[in-house]
């Protein structure tokens, strides 16, 4: 795939996911997610979504979240996120 094309083959939640006992959930992750493209079926877990956010954050794409909000995640889901101002 060249550069263009995996671009333009952006990930949405699956309007079919397989039933929850068909799905692969060997992964040790809080929530999941049925995601398509245009070519596959996959699960994007809750933590990848959050890194995806953190990021996001610390690029300046979405607003500043409060510290205690990714204090309350890392504790919660047993995560690593440390908050970083800049």
């Amino acid at each position: 795939m060249n550069h263009d094309d995996i671009l333009n083959n952006r990930a949405g939640l699956d309007c079919d996911p397989p039933p929850a006992e068909q799905a692969d959930m060997s992964c040790d992750d809080y929530m999941v997610f049925a995601m398509r493209d245009k070519h596959h079926q996959f699960t994007l877990g809750l933590a990848t979504v959050l890194g995806c956010l953190h990021a996001a954050e610390k690029e300046g794409a979405v607003p500043k979240l409060p510290e205690q909000w990714w204090l309350d995640l890392s504790a919660r889901y047993n995560l690593d996120y440390r908050y970083q101002s800049s």
